[in-house]
């Protein structure tokens, strides 16, 4: 034992790095678990937490609804490529009459662009949602999708139905750690087992291999958001303060005085001065001021620094945040633009790669085994499935300069470092869609007169 006890000290004495140093702190205690050791205990609260702020804070609401416009808009706009202009066509008709909530809804609530927008705003709030896909069996719309709320899923201690299998905070994994079965609660008491195929688990995975389930993008913001609130608490309190200091009238006898007042129109008793109440306290009473200036002047420096915390900690600009340029010059609101249009662009890419790319193959092969796809057979389908992984185009990018903006993009262009394609989509536009147009009103002009046909707009 003593032994034992020399080489802990020893060992203890010789950290070289100063945060590898024993402190009194055990806040450190779990961390050294898997993710889902140390997130599980404290997802519900952190959820629920998180829940409360986007509805009550205005700062966070924002910061989510402006991520949401930016990344996903309207919804994301389909673009198949299949290199059959015709087939194409059709198969975007028909993708856009399912995006409709009779359709695509098995609750016949939601739109399909609305549905995007939920998805990524929950699984920014939530920390995860799951869409749930659904083969109906008719053959007029064999495809629907149902959007799960993360606390259905039921972490409750469930024997693995294999042994060999693993319970980890509501799902079920296999042994070699893939998701098979989700647990989820039904009604009040029962629960159900749904296999992982059906089921799309969006959420985003940070930096720990060992996650399964996904945890509030407020995470690192609640205790800030929470001081906040306290200190514009104080400061609302102290202001009202202020606003309602009054006069106060002392006697020996207070209700002698009263009486002797009433007695004369010239000695009737005072209750306001220059606007302002007055209070007449009883004998032995004493009033204390409260001093409301405890604040001081400090409050516009708090809230900055405050939020510019918080916009850290949801990977967002300050600017973007509490939407002020109102400190910073043309050069830095620029850099800020672009560092957020990366955070778009993620979103963008994650929200596609997870979710719209993997639910309009399963959606296309339901219709083509159902015949709803003219031209496209199941075998052809089956041996060219790549040639329809389709093009997603984001909503529209605003520029910050147009006229820079556009001469930089023509200059890229030129030197062929990018393509109109990608020029249009990163407007929110399809290529193909523009020519089709440009074609049709040269058509026009001519029909007009306005033009001839060998001197036809460029």
């Amino acid at each position: 034992m003593l032994n034992l006890v020399g080489r802990v000290k020893h060992a203890i004495a010789r950290r070289f790095y100063e945060g590898a140093k024993r402190t009194s702190s055990r806040d450190f205690a779990r961390a050294k678990g898997s993710f889902e050791e140390t997130a599980s205990t404290d997802r519900d609260t952190l959820r629920a937490r998180a829940r409360w702020l986007h509805e009550n804070n205005g700062i966070m609401s924002n910061i989510d609804r402006t991520i949401v416009n930016n990344s996903v808009g309207n919804g994301m706009k389909l673009q198949v490529k299949s290199g059959d202009r015709q087939l194409n066509a059709r198969i975007e008709k028909l993708w856009e009459r399912w995006c409709s909530p009779t359709k695509c809804d098995t609750t016949k609530r939601l739109h399909f662009g609305d549905m995007q927008r939920v998805i990524l705003s929950q699984r920014m709030m939530d920390g995860e949602i799951l869409i749930h896909k659904r083969y109906t069996g008719e053959s007029e719309n064999p495809f629907q999708i149902t959007l799960i709320e993360s606390d259905r899923v039921d972490a409750s201690a469930v024997m693995p139905t294999m042994d060999q299998d693993v319970f980890v905070d509501g799902i079920i994994i296999d042994d070699f750690g893939a998701p098979k079965t989700f647990v989820l609660k039904k009604g009040w008491t029962g629960r159900i087992e749904v296999d992982a195929s059906q089921l799309i688990h969006y959420y985003k995975n940070d930096n720990r291999a060992s996650q399964y389930r996904g945890i509030s993008e407020y995470k690192q913001s609640i205790i800030d958001l929470r001081n906040l609130a306290g200190y514009q608490s104080s400061v609302i309190k102290a202001a009202r303060l202020r606003a309602n200091v009054g006069y106060v009238v002392e006697t020996e006898n207070i209700q002698a005085h009263i009486g002797q007042m009433k007695q004369t129109e010239e000695h009737e008793p005072l209750y306001e001065v220059n606007g302002v109440m007055v209070e007449y306290l009883n004998p032995g009473e004493r009033l204390t001021k409260l001093d409301p200036q405890v604040v001081g002047m400090d409050y516009d420096k708090f809230v900055k620094t405050a939020i510019r915390t918080i916009s850290v900690a949801r990977n967002v600009s300050y600017e973007l945040a509490f939407r002020d340029y109102s400190e910073v010059n043309f050069s830095s609101a620029r850099a800020s633009i672009i560092q957020d249009h990366k955070r778009f662009s993620h979103e963008q890419f994650h929200l596609v790669t997870y979710v719209l790319r993997p639910l309009f193959l399963e959606w296309l092969e339901a219709n083509v085994l159902a015949g709803n796809v003219d031209g496209l057979s199941a075998s052809r389908f089956y041996a060219s499935i790549d040639d329809f992984t389709p093009l997603w185009i984001p909503p529209k990018r605003e520029w910050v300069d147009p006229l820079k903006d556009i001469k930089a993009l023509e200059k890229e262009i030129d030197m062929g470092l990018t393509t109109l394609k990608k020029a249009a989509a990163s407007r929110g536009d399809d290529i193909e869609d523009l020519i089709s147009e440009r074609e049709e009103e040269i058509k026009m002009l001519e029909k007009a007169g306005i033009v001839s046909s060998d001197r036809k707009p460029q």
